[in-house]
Order: structure tokens, then sequence, then C-alpha cells
């Protein structure tokens, strides 16, 4: 994979954290690029909604709910009344048809949770329903709720005896404040586990000669349900039921290049983790570089490290009252969901770095190695975060320090100078919050 490989580190704004490739089931090729292990169990973002798509599947195969259930009478409480609502049926939530011209997910997140479903449902399409597809997280949200009415338990409940148990998948999902999985995002999987799940798949839903999910549902599901016309290729190739077309068989997407690449007719999956926002160079590189070059023989597991600070040793003390400011040079995506930092502190230990800020209410401490990255957590109060941590200081004298939060895509960038001052910035920002609380599995 050596020009894969080279290609990927040609390009710094791809940020590849991890990489499985199966052939016949069997791990062909892997890679990993430090501070990310084998054992992290990073946020995949909208490959949640394959797994919520499995369990309305399941509960299909049970004879819970059908396709075509308007979503109305399966969530009665929340009904508005609305005739064109009332044409909405599981089918149109799952192709994401429904008719609306935007994502409604907003439309129910600005209030208490246990408004949710009625908030949603009280959006009325603009277009007619079927007509067209509108990517839509408040659809998926939606899924996981009728999930969890139907069968009287949550998704990861529910798809643990029956698919991720069996198959030995670590499930983690964060939760709203009623206790309940979201369904359009915040699955945590281990790469491993990612590519397993596409292996299911690629396999009809069986696993190890045992069925796992209906027969027929995997062939409708990775099937393409509906067009989609949007100027970026590799999303201009059609939707199925919580899942995107690809050039060959279909994937598991999510936000930053959360992947798997599930390619039957090769009898391949290609599970990848990483932080961009160049989704469509990745893409293209894999198509026409990795996939090309693949070994025909498993090979050992490669292991690269993600670019550090370099360290000139100049400077021993660095102080910023802070807030962190916002840098001019990068991106507006960069400066999304800034943390509140204040009190910004950097110090020389020997041959490291001692870091400190106030974060909310809580005073944190980390360490850093120069040339490396030092996994260690960051406690804020009673909670502690899995971070990695690098710093190096450059001839100038500004201290850059990056903090990569291992369970999920995001890395924040710090920079001190000598005259007090700081910056930051996300490598890629996290979608839903700046706290840091919730950079984690919870």
């Amino acid at each position: 994979m050596l020009s894969f490989l080279d290609a990927v580190a040609a390009h710094p704004e791809l940020e590849l954290h991890s990489l499985v490739v199966l052939k016949s089931g069997r791990t062909l090729a892997e890679h990993y690029w430090a501070p990310w292990q084998p054992e992290d169990r990073p946020l995949v973002y909208s490959v949640s909604k394959t797994l919520t798509a499995t369990a309305i599947g399941l509960a299909v195969g049970e004879g819970l709910l059908r396709l075509d259930d308007p979503v109305v009478q399966l969530l009665p409480e929340a009904d508005p009344g609305d005739p064109v609502v009332s044409q909405i049926t599981v089918h149109h939530l799952l192709s994401m048809s429904t008719g609306h011209d935007q994502d409604t997910i907003d439309a129910a997140t600005a209030f208490p949770e246990d408004e949710w479903v009625a908030r949603l449902l009280a959006v009325r399409p603009q277009t007619p329903v079927g007509s067209r597809h509108v990517y839509n997280n408040g659809a998926s949200f939606l899924l996981g709720e009728i999930v969890r009415r139907v069968t009287g338990t949550d998704l990861v409940d529910y798809l643990r005896p029956r698919v991720t148990e069996p198959m030995g998948i670590e499930l983690h999902w964060d939760t709203d404040r009623l206790g309940r999985a979201l369904g359009w995002t915040g699955a945590h999987l281990r790469v491993a586990d990612l590519a397993k799940m596409g292996e299911l798949l690629r396999c009809d839903g069986v696993w190890n000669g045992v069925r796992l999910l209906p027969e027929g549902w995997v062939a409708r599901a990775t099937s393409r349900q509906i067009p989609t016309f949007d100027p970026t290729p590799e999303w201009g190739l059609g939707y199925g039921y919580q899942c995107w077309m690809s050039r060959e068989g279909f994937r598991l997407d999510g936000a930053f290049g959360q992947f798997s690449l599930v390619i039957p007719e090769r009898e391949m999956v290609i599970a990848i983790t990483s932080a961009q926002s160049f989704t469509q160079e990745l893409l293209d590189l894999v198509w026409d570089q990795l996939i090309p070059e693949l070994p025909s023989e498993p090979t050992p597991a490669g292991h690269d490290i993600l670019a550090v600070p370099e360290d000139a040793e100049v400077g021993s003390e660095w102080t910023a009252d802070g807030p962190a400011a916002l840098d001019p040079t990068l991106s507006r995506e960069e400066q999304l969901e800034l943390p509140e930092l204040t009190e910004l502190w950097a110090r020389r230990d020997g041959a490291g770095y001692q870091i400190g800020f106030r974060h909310g209410q809580d005073t944190a401490e980390l360490t850093a190695e120069p040339g490396t990255w030092q996994r260690q957590e960051l406690i804020l109060g009673a909670t502690a975060i899995p971070v990695a941590v690098a710093a190096g200081s450059d001839a100038s004298g500004t201290l850059a320090v990056q903090i990569a939060f291992i369970e999920t895509p995001h890395t924040l960038r710090l920079r001190l100078t000598a005259s007090g001052e700081s910056r930051q910035a996300w490598s890629v920002p996290p979608l839903h919050t700046a706290d840091f609380r919730l950079l984690r599995v919870y």
C-alpha cells in the first residue's frame, strides 16, 4: 500500500486515524496513525444511522412494524393531525424522502428532549412526500424513537443480543438527557468493528453461518431507494436505507471521513476513521490507489504517527489570561464549537511540558513530551476524558500544543506566545458541542 500511504502523507489535509481492509472476511491490510490505536472507540457520527436502520430491519423481521406503516400511527401521541404529515411512512424516514426541503433536526433540539418527537412531526413537508431526497437527521432520530416504542427498549439494548454481541462488537452510543441513544449520531466503534458491520451487510446479514438479519433486508436497505443530487460526485449516486450508494457497492458514512465501504463484487470491505473535510479527495485515493494495489495475502499491521510540533527548545514559561482567541489565518470551520478556555499557562518541566487551563468552572493540567504523543486523561471535576497531547516551541518562542480527543475524530490546537497571547482552533470541529466532557464515550 506504499503509494496510497505516500499519497495520504503528501496531503496533510487528509488526516487518517485507522484503516482496515477485509477480503472474503479475512483482514487483508490494516494501518494506524498514532495517537489512535486499534482498541480506541471513536465517534463515527452518521455511521450511527446505518445501525439505527439495522434495528428497524430487525423489528420488521419480528413483525413489530412494516415499512409502509405511517409514522403517526407508530407515534400517535405526537400526531399533529396534518394530512400531509400522515403520509410519511417508515420507508420515507429510512430513505430520507419525507418531502422536507431541509434537515428538520434543529426544529427539535432547540427544545427539551421530551418534546422532540412532537416538534419533528409538526414540521410540514414543503414538497410532496416521497418526491425527493434531503439529508435529514430528524428522520433518523424518529427511526430510533420508533424502535424504542415498538420494542420497549433502546437501540443499544435491542441490537446487543441480536447483532453486536454475536459478532463481538463493542458498541457504545451517546445518549440524550432522557437516556435515549441518538438515532442520527453518537455511536462509538473500534475500526475493526466498523469493518465487521460492513462485512455483515456484505454477507446479506449472515455471520459465521448464522443469519442475524432478516432475509431480504440487506438487499433492500443497500439498494438505491431514491436518487440524490449533490455536486460532490460521491454523494450523487443515490441513497438506500440510511446508507449511501458508491461507485461500486455502498457505504456506511460518518462526518469527517468515518467509512465502511462495502464492495460485494470484490468481496471487500474497507473501514476508515479519520478527521478531515476533504472526503471526496480521500475516497478518490481509495478507489484510484488503495484498491488497485492491495496485496493478495494478509500483511502485518502498519503504524505511522500524525505530525507533532517540532521543538526548537525556545522559551520556558507561557501565560495567557484568555479566553483563547480565534486564529485569523484559519478557516471558519476550524473555529466552530470552540471551547471556553481561560487562564492558559505552560512551562518546561525537564525535557517536557506542563500545560494548564480553565474550562468552564474546572481547572485541568496536562503533560507533553516533544516529538511524540503522550496519552493520558484530561480530568475536569469528576469527568476523565481520554486524550493524547503533543507540544513544542518554534524559533520565535511560540508554543504549539495539540490535544487529540481519542474517543472522537477531533484534535484541538493551541498556540501560546511569549507576549501572553493565545489562539485556538480545531482540526475539524465537533458537530454538536464545545464541552470537553462530551468528547468521550458516555
